[in-house]
């Protein structure tokens, strides 16, 4: 299978780029490293991502996982949120220009983070959740699109030993390097790197040749946070994990900073706990909605 990899050079992508084509693929790949990309280009840029496609050539399936996913210095809300929409949207403005929507097996690398926004109880606004935003905004916009197959994979915050960034805000008192062991520890799906890259494989090769699917990416069980708290060095202050909570509760009293913490701090105490799934187990629901006022063009 002749394979499209976005963001091939990046953490992810490094990983998996390997694994496709060790199983027989030919795989081609857009971003931005001029050594390790079949084609260069800035997916932000609409008219440089026609070109890259076009340079790369007909192909079967496309793994999409350009992202801004962790640096957002710098960036405002509607910046961060349309950097990532638009890669999405010049993508597929793209494949369409060659006549190749119809035609290609689609895997689109999201998060576990839109559940805040599909959460109708807790009603987080974009604001509040620029990433999970972003990547539920291009849920929707590939939703609409009459690819061959689309299967989106729902990734919990991925690992390895190398890279704990994700697991450091579940073992770090926010905004501090103060490590806490909670009791009772919260639970948490995470995804280590190995099973990412076995998900989006099985994403091309098992995912049924038509419809659309959604799945969660994780671990197949949750971790507690008191076993997370074991993987960074250096002493843990025991806090009671209602205390946390009502000290979040008090947080959110003190105006806008103080909600921001109060989130922040509540993310910390709650379990984050979602079902695994395999592509082709999926469920064929998009849903949600998060109510951009501004284009999401480039």
């Amino acid at each position: 299978m002749r394979i499209l990899v976005t963001g091939g050079s990046g953490y992810l992508g490094s990983a998996v780029v390997p694994a496709l084509r060790a199983r027989g693929h030919d795989v081609a790949t857009i971003g931005r490293h001029p050594v390790l990309d079949t084609a260069v280009c800035d997916l932000t840029d609409g008219g440089a991502t026609r070109d890259a496609v076009r340079a790369v050539g007909e192909v079967d399936a496309v793994v999409h996982l350009a992202a801004r996913a962790h640096d957002f210095r710098g960036l405002a809300i509607d910046d961060l949120v349309l950097a990532n929409v638009s890669t999405t949207r010049n993508l597929v403005a793209a494949l369409r220009a060659e006549g190749a929507v119809t035609s290609v097996r689609f895997v689109h690398a999201s998060s576990v983070a839109v559940y805040e926004l599909l959460d109708t109880k807790r009603r987080v606004t974009a604001a509040e959740s620029p990433y999970g935003a972003s990547k539920l905004a291009a849920e929707q916009l590939l939703s609409a699109e009459p690819f061959r197959s689309l299967c989106v994979l729902r990734f919990a915050p991925i690992y390895d030993p190398a890279h704990l960034q994700d697991v450091a805000k579940r073992v770090f008192l926010p905004g501090t390097r103060v490590k806490l062991r909670l009791y009772p520890p919260p639970m948490h799906s995470l995804c280590s790197l190995d099973r990412a890259v076995q998900s989006l494989v099985d994403a091309v090769e098992k995912t049924p040749s038509h419809g659309s699917f959604v799945a969660n990416a994780t671990d197949p069980q949750p971790i507690s946070q008191r076993e997370l708290v074991g993987w960074f060095p250096g002493l843990a202050v025991p806090v009671p994990t209602a205390a946390l909570r009502a000290f979040a509760r008090g947080l959110s009293l003190c105006g806008q900073p103080g909600r921001a913490a109060s989130r922040l701090t509540s993310k910390f105490t709650a379990d984050t706990t979602y079902p695994q799934a395999i592509a082709v187990h999926a469920t064929s629901e998009f849903q949600g909605d998060v109510g951009f006022t501004k284009s999401a063009s480039p």
